[in-house]
């Protein structure tokens, strides 16, 4: 390939990955900006028996919160449980212990309220706030589904 030829190609790459990014930062998709005031990523997978931490993160300053609440619920449960949560820098931590809520799956979403209004997380694509629904697995066979996986 001509040193000619190798430029032509870096500069169409370029332009190539440039319109990619200026599309993606361009979405007007409401699940990526509507609500960036809440970051959450969740565990997976949720094992039976284990606690797990469940996190939120969020930009806005401490003294500016009125309330956090995580809505939490097992399937043995018939209504969600409100928990209030203590933020540290910014980080919301809810750890799941299942002696305290036994159950085979849970839902759960977080709400965080302020002086100028609402912010919830997760949400879908439209905007709508959306519970979280995991299911306990059993570790032992997960790992081994993972050993047959990778064969």
């Amino acid at each position: 390939m001509s040193k000619k030829n190798k430029i032509l190609l870096m500069l169409f790459l370029s332009c190539t990955i440039y319109s990619q990014i200026e599309k993606q930062v361009r979405d007007d998709n409401p699940g990526l900006f509507k609500n960036q005031k809440i970051y959450h990523s969740s565990p997976t997978p949720l094992f039976k028996a284990r606690s797990h931490n469940i996190d939120f993160i969020t930009s806005i300053p401490k003294d500016s919160i009125v309330s956090s609440i995580l809505f939490f619920k097992t399937n043995t449960m018939e209504h969600y449980q409100e928990i209030q949560l203590n933020g540290d820098q910014g980080l919301y931590r809810f750890i799941y212990d299942p002696k305290k809520f036994s159950g085979t799956h849970i839902q759960y979403y977080f709400i965080i309220t302020t002086h100028n209004g609402a912010y919830g997380a997760p949400i879908n694509d439209s905007g709508e706030l959306i519970p979280i629904n995991k299911l306990l697995v059993n570790p032992v066979e997960y790992f081994k589904q993972q050993a047959r996986l990778n064969k």
